[in-house]
């Protein structure tokens, strides 16, 4: 084999490898961005939660203030009724004071029902809140992976990148540039011939192809694709 052929072989194992660390690195942010979609269903049990809790004490400090409302009245007509001296006009008073006292009681069975419903709401919410962090935790665990993952790719791309670097120098430039030219587009642009087969588009070759490479004088490349070659006998 020519001794190119065992250079470009080498040079193109850390172009292969390097194009598989760069696709390892672009797809990191795709992992990550999965990870934080983790988040989003809990987030939002947890913002839904929230609001029932936040209405719920709404609808109870509304109710206090319905009861206030009709207490003060009640007052008042208990104070009316103490000083009219009628008794037509001290039983109509009296009738209203009972109707405002029905609709406390009614409103206080209300606010009893909706306090209820309010702890039941801070337990669900407390559910959600615990859960949301329980996957947090987990996502937070997954982020810490995928960047040390990065880094660690990274330093190893760079230094895969110094080795190709160091082993392309001594190729011949013409050499090298057909090299990666071809290995732009096909990404094993050195490839084997067996059984007068080539090894990237499966071609039976031409016998002279065959022939050029016994004869070992040249770089020869495969009639049909057009890829550098080298022959296993």
């Amino acid at each position: 084999m020519l001794p190119a052929l065992t250079q470009l072989l080498q040079v193109q194992e850390r172009d292969q490898r390097i194009l598989k660390f760069q696709k390892d690195l672009k797809d990191i942010p795709l992992h990550q961005a999965r990870a934080r979609t983790q988040l989003a269903g809990d987030q939002a049990a947890v913002e839904k939660a929230t609001q029932v809790v936040k209405e719920t004490e709404v609808k109870i400090k509304s109710i206090e203030l319905d009861i206030q409302t009709r207490q003060n009245t009640i007052k008042r007509l208990q104070d009316q009724q103490f000083e009219t001296r009628k008794n037509d006009e001290f039983a109509a008073l009296g009738h209203e004071i009972q109707r405002y006292q029905g609709d406390v009681r009614t409103l206080e069975d209300s606010e009893l029902e909706q306090m209820e419903a309010l702890e039941a709401a801070k337990a669900g919410l407390k559910t959600a809140q615990d859960k949301l962090a329980e996957t947090q935790a987990r996502v937070n665990d997954e982020l810490k992976a995928l960047d040390e993952r990065a880094t660690g790719i990274q330093a190893r791309l760079t230094e895969i990148q110094k080795e190709r670097g160091e082993l392309a120098a001594p190729v011949d430039p013409d050499t090298l540039e057909l090299y990666t030219r071809i290995f732009s587009k096909k990404s094993d642009a050195v490839v084997a011939i067996e059984n007068g087969v080539c090894g990237g588009c499966h071609v039976k070759v031409v016998s002279s192809t065959i022939q050029s490479l016994r004869q070992g004088t040249s770089i020869t490349q495969c009639d049909s694709c057009g890829r550098i070659v080298y022959l296993i006998e």
